[in-house]
């Protein structure tokens, strides 16, 4: 089960506000692989002040833990200046904390002598060196973060532009990444404000660096897809894709319209082409049907891994003595339970159904609510609330609900629902926009709606 952070009062150093925070003191990658996220960007046990705005980063000491690898990281801070008895303490009380919620087989010698750093680089180099990183990696590596520290410590825009006119060309996919990755991380926290910041930075690296400007690309490409998906708006993206890389995630995303009428519109083209005497076009086109055909099964080859992979995931979990050991190894396998598990859950249910296994049928279904249930719990509050709104049909159900959960109607989590709202809109997910729209209406008119007013 996930290590929960422990909440402490930090002051900011740069205005003295104190501020309650989560703390992680266990980062257990095998159980919350986003952690690791969070501290190779350097946004482990991070805030931003409420009062000020600046990001604090503060040094507590905490275990890094990764079973697969056998490792055990203590990081105790050397501005802490603790006496040895202190150190030692910490780290004992650390290492008990893992091993009371560890099962005996998995309590193994390494945990017992962990390796202790005094500064976060060094824990860094440690853990990327057993990635199998090599020194040249981590120099380049190391660049990459200090210019990614500087453009997220920006605080204006101008000087982001600024940085990232200087560096337009070291901003390569790999910085990009890293980008992504300090994205994500911030969503994660449930920082609105910090999150538009991020956002608006993107969107300058997007415009300014040669490589945004592909990526730019790439995705208007992609969207002239998914705004109206069909076989023949997938084969004039194909056509115009600027890169292989673009193909293939057209491919991908476009499976299902791959069909007979796509290539009989294909073939058509190069037909016309050949009969009009341009050879070179009709080249292009044939070798873009050869491509598309070795993407679109190298796509199916993967889709049918997956399947199965999760088939054997479903099989695992019946076999759960419990419900709460099925409580924990699903918490264990988070980031399977996406859509394709829940495809194969319906596709058993079916068949069990079928051949008259009630037993069986039911077990599924219980395993598939306990599972929601799961991913349920793993979502921040204000998430949790915004999938509620959208499962319920009647506008009295979610006015209802915006009122039971007013403490959660904040000025950030608005602006968020707004940034959802346009990222559903840039997915071609039209629907699921205008639903978010009417949810961020009706909840601004609750949150202003004083609670005397409210009817009961």
């Amino acid at each position: 089960m996930p290590f929960p952070p422990t909440p402490m009062t930090i002051r900011c150093p740069f205005c003295g506000q104190p501020v309650q925070v989560p703390v992680r003191q266990i980062i257990d990658v095998s159980e919350e692989p986003p952690l690791k996220r969070l501290l190779l960007a350097g946004r482990l046990n991070a805030f931003v002040c409420p009062r000020c705005g600046n990001r604090v980063s503060f040094a507590a000491p905490f275990l890094y833990h990764d079973p697969e690898k056998e490792l055990a990281f203590v990081f105790i801070p050397i501005q802490a200046d603790l006496k040895e008895t202190d150190r030692q303490r910490i780290v004992g009380q650390l290492v008990e904390t893992v091993l009371r919620q560890l099962p005996r087989e998995k309590r193994k010698a390494y945990l017992l002598q962990p390796k202790e750093f005094f500064t976060i680089p060094s824990m860094l180099e440690a853990i990327l060196r057993a990635d199998g990183y090599t020194d040249e990696d981590l120099k380049a590596m190391e660049e990459r973060t200090l210019l990614l520290h500087r453009l997220l410590n920006a605080r204006r825009i101008e000087d982001a532009e600024e940085i990232i006119r200087e560096n337009a060309e070291k901003m390569n996919g790999e910085f990009f990444r890293l980008f992504q990755e300090a994205l994500a991380a911030v969503q994660e926290e449930g920082s609105a404000e910090e999150f538009a910041r991020l956002m608006a930075i993107r969107d300058r690296l997007l415009e300014l660096t040669p490589y945004g400007q592909m990526v730019r690309a790439r995705t208007q490409v992609v969207e002239k897809f998914t705004r109206a998906p069909s076989s023949e708006t997938l084969l004039e993206a194909l056509l115009e894709a600027p890169d292989e890389a673009t193909r293939r995630t057209l491919v991908a995303l476009g499976r299902p319209f791959l069909d007979y009428r796509f290539f009989q519109n294909l073939t058509r083209r190069i037909e016309e082409a050949e009969q009009a005497g341009r050879a070179e076009e009709a080249e292009r086109l044939i070798a873009l049907r050869r491509e598309i055909l070795e993407a679109r099964e190298a796509v199916d080859q993967e889709i049918q891994r997956v399947y199965e992979e999760r088939a054997r995931l479903i099989r695992e979990l019946l076999s759960a003595p419990s419900e709460r050991e099925l409580q924990e190894r699903l918490v264990q396998h988070l980031a399977e339970l996406d859509d394709i598990f829940f495809d194969v859950l319906q596709m058993n249910i079916q068949a069990a159904l079928e051949e008259g296994e009630t037993r069986l049928a039911q077990a599924l279904d219980l395993l598939g609510r306990i599972a929601m249930a799961v991913l349920q719990q793993t979502l921040p509050p204000e998430l949790r609330l915004l999938n509620a709104l959208l499962n319920t049909p009647s506008e009295e159900g979610r006015r209802r609900l915006l009122e039971r959960n007013r403490r959660l109607l904040t000025p950030e989590w608005l602006q968020w629902l707004q940034q959802m709202e346009a990222r559903m809109r840039e997915e071609g997910r039209a629907e699921v926009a205008e639903q978010i729209a009417a949810i961020r209406t009706m909840a601004e008119q609750v949150a202003a709606t004083p609670a005397i007013l409210r009817p009961s």
